[in-house]
């Protein structure tokens, strides 16, 4: 009989056990050492620390309500601090160090004064002219006079309806203060009549800006080919009896 020769099998994947490599446990143990090494070679050491200060002195505060706080300040209130921390001085020294000396004054004896019972008259004085009442003027409030000037109102036009004068002149209201004057933005048909009407910049007063508004709607101005835009404003005169008060 003939031997069959066995060829090895082949697999896509190799399931047997490897053999362990020493060199990667050897690798560990050097890599552990340099670390230790490096560690021991290259350890900084501190210096010791320097001692704490000693603590701050807590401030405490003194209830009277407490029994111990109340002993306290009985024997501070009894026995001067002040002088028991202060030093002791003898107040003899002072007089044993200094010689003895006596004032000028004490030679004179002052006389005693008499009230005198039946004492003239005296002089009536005239008053002092440097008096309080004198140097000291009283300023009275000035009393407000009603100015007696009175001066009309008037319409200014812008420039493009300074070619488009009115056809009559329209008779203007006064206001009993001065007040702003009151523009509006106008546009005048061809006819000359104010078509369209806003308010531009008020007087600041609603009353006076309506009456200015229906005294520009009332102007006629000469006719014109074309529409016209412009300001009219109309500036307050100040009369003192007009029925118009802001």
């Amino acid at each position: 009989m003939k031997r069959t020769a066995h060829f090895p099998t082949i697999f896509i994947f190799d399931w047997s056990r490897t053999r362990w490599d020493h060199r990667l446990l050897w690798l560990i143990v050097a890599s552990l050492g340099l670390h230790f090494a490096g560690l021991y070679i290259f350890h900084v050491v501190y210096p010791a620390g320097n001692a704490l200060p000693p603590p701050t002195a807590a401030v405490s505060v003194l209830n009277p309500a407490n029994p111990q706080d109340q002993q306290l300040l009985d024997w501070v209130e009894l026995n001067d601090p002040a002088m028991i921390t202060a030093p002791q001085t003898n107040d003899l020294q002072a007089s044993q160090l200094v010689p003895p000396y006596r004032p000028t004054y004490a030679t004179e004896v002052p006389g005693i004064q008499r009230n005198p019972v039946n004492r003239p008259p005296e002089e009536i004085s005239s008053p002092s002219l440097f008096t309080q009442d004198n140097l000291l003027m009283r300023r009275e409030r000035p009393i407000a006079s009603k100015p007696n000037i009175s001066f009309p109102s008037r319409l200014e036009f812008g420039e493009s309806l300074e070619t488009r004068h009115p056809v009559a002149p329209p008779k203007l209201p006064g206001s009993r203060r001065v007040s702003e004057p009151s523009t509006f933005f106008a546009g005048i048909s061809k006819e000359g009549e104010v078509k369209y009407l806003f308010l531009w910049r008020s007087s600041g007063n609603d009353q006076l800006d309506h009456v200015a508004d229906d005294v520009v709607r009332r102007i006629r101005f000469e006719p014109a080919d074309k529409e016209t835009w412009g300001t009219v404003t109309l500036h307050w005169g100040w009369h003192p009896g007009s029925p118009i008060n802001p």
